[in-house]
């Protein structure tokens, strides 16, 4: 009996093998057979290799051409045309995302994770009014007063000469915004005196488990099955994050019971007065929504200023010029222009554009599937139901782009496109077309008010820091810099 139950699974194996490399809709697509047979090759570079696939998919374009497969039913693209025609266009919306990867972020319910499209619009329709640009001119006050406390710690540094770990204080401080906009109560990370580093360690060290999450999605329902008391066993930095949840957990509870809160200005309001149906706006789903917007708020935020500190300061003219602009808008250092005064600068715009391009946003490849149609690429007839992925990694720094694509180089916005043929189309750090992230007005505020102030109050060093620390080497969702990175320092002046 055990002999044929091995022969049945041995000629069952054969059949899947044969299926998927001669059989298979996508069995003339190049690239390696192990990633046509199965996912096992996605997992390897995400988790035996550390995150390198983003990088391996650029050597597998140097040896196959512009289209890859790379699983049984995904096809990997690099071409700028095609990025743009297919990703970036916001009229072709009718893209679902990669249903094996819902619940990656353990956030399953949320618009980020959403698979269907038209499910996606109607949630990120909900959500939205949240984020408009007028909205964002409103949060002027909050952004202002956490870039205050972020200034106070850079203002006892310069009078102590200690070192200040950039990547930290500015993920506080992203993270500080976004909360106090969107929950009952935010974070509040800045306004001790002295920073606690334990939140930001738990939240490195969560985000460097992300590949593990990816591929056994089981974690989550384990770690969210947790007793608090159990996780601060575990992991007593946490200490700081659960405690938080628990407080906004429970008055968020009254927001959706229709209760008075000391709060009236919440995501959690703006989602019950939406237009939602009813199964919608039930406690979990609303949560998932709203905590999304936390993970999507800090890191990102803060890398894309960690590498634009890094480069203004390893360059003296880039430092100067900027300088030099910021002094001729603003007189008074301690008055920050509104955003659409500061979005009217070139020079700073364009420091802010290429530390955007640079720094990636999202490292993990955009996947989308087209249910209904047949996508044709070249000579290639791609099925419904085919998965199609782009990379920002691949995009972002494409010779065909952007000339000397490695280089911070802000006047490559500023002169013409002889140095940026493909324009902020093919730049994917905020994702592209229907998708785009949601929350990029508000980013883009950040940075503007952030640099704004770093570099027209203080005169800041690099400080054993190289581009090391900012160049993405690791694909966790978000860029990694190398392991024996120690952030970037700066001392201020």
């Amino acid at each position: 009996m055990l002999i044929i139950s091995s022969v049945v699974l041995s000629v069952a194996i054969a059949l899947l093998l044969y299926r998927r490399l001669r059989l298979h809709p996508l069995a003339s697509i190049p690239g390696p057979k192990l990633a046509a047979i199965s996912t096992l090759y996605e997992l390897y570079y995400d988790l035996v290799a550390g995150g390198r696939l983003p990088w391996k998919l650029k050597a597998l374009h140097e040896q196959y051409g512009p289209i890859v497969r790379l699983g049984p039913n995904e096809v990997h693209i690099n071409d700028p045309e095609f990025t743009v025609r297919f990703f970036g266009s916001t009229t072709r919306n009718r893209l679902d995302k990669y249903a094996p990867h819902q619940h990656q972020l353990g956030v399953p319910k949320s618009t980020i994770s959403t698979i269907q499209w038209e499910l996606h619009r109607q949630r990120r329709d909900a959500l939205a009014p949240l984020l408009t640009s007028r909205r964002i001119a409103a949060y002027t006050p909050v952004i202002t007063s956490k870039l205050d406390r972020a200034a106070f710690q850079l203002e006892k540094a310069k009078r102590s000469g200690e070192v200040v770990e950039m990547r930290c204080l500015l993920w506080y401080m992203a993270t500080d915004i976004v909360t106090e906009i969107a929950f009952p109560v935010g974070t509040n990370l800045l306004e001790h005196d002295d920073i606690e580093p334990s939140y930001y360690r738990f939240q490195k060290k969560g985000q460097s488990m992300f590949q593990w999450f990816k591929h056994f999605p089981l974690l989550w329902t384990i770690l969210k099955s947790l007793p608090p008391s159990w996780l601060l066993k575990m992991a007593p930095d946490a200490k700081t994050a659960v405690e938080w949840e628990i407080t906004n957990k429970r008055l968020a509870a009254d927001i959706l019971a229709g209760k008075e809160t000391t709060k009236e200005s919440t995501a959690f309001h703006s989602l019950m007065s939406s237009s939602l149906s009813p199964p919608e706006k039930l406690f979990d789903r609303v949560w998932e929504e709203v905590s999304s917007l936390l993970g999507a708020g800090g890191e990102t935020v803060s890398n894309a200023l960690s590498t634009i500190i890094f480069h203004v300061l390893d360059n003296r003219n880039i430092t100067l010029q900027l300088t030099k602009e910021l002094v001729g808008a603003i007189p008074d250092p301690s008055t920050i222009p509104p955003v659409h005064t500061l979005a009217s600068l070139p020079y700073l715009t364009a420091v802010i554009q290429e530390g955007l391009r640079l720094s990636l946003g999202i490292s993990s490849r955009f996947i989308r599937v087209e249910k209904n149609h047949a996508t044709v690429y070249g000579d290639y007839k791609l099925p419904p139901g085919t998965a199609i992925s782009v990379s920002s990694l691949l995009s972002n720094f494409d010779p065909r782009n952007f000339a000397d694509p490695e280089r911070f180089w802000p006047e490559r916005w500023t002169e013409g496109k002889a140095l940026c043929k493909g324009g902020k189309r093919q730049v994917l750090t905020f994702g592209g077309g229907a998708r785009r992230c949601i929350g990029e007005h508000l980013a883009q505020a950040e940075l503007l008010m952030a640099v704004a102030v770093l570099f027209r109050r203080f005169r800041l060093e690099v400080y054993d820091t190289c581009e090391r620390d900012v160049a993405p080497m690791y694909d966790s969702l978000l860029p990694l810099p190398w392991e024996k990175s120690k952030g970037v320092r700066v001392r201020v002046l």
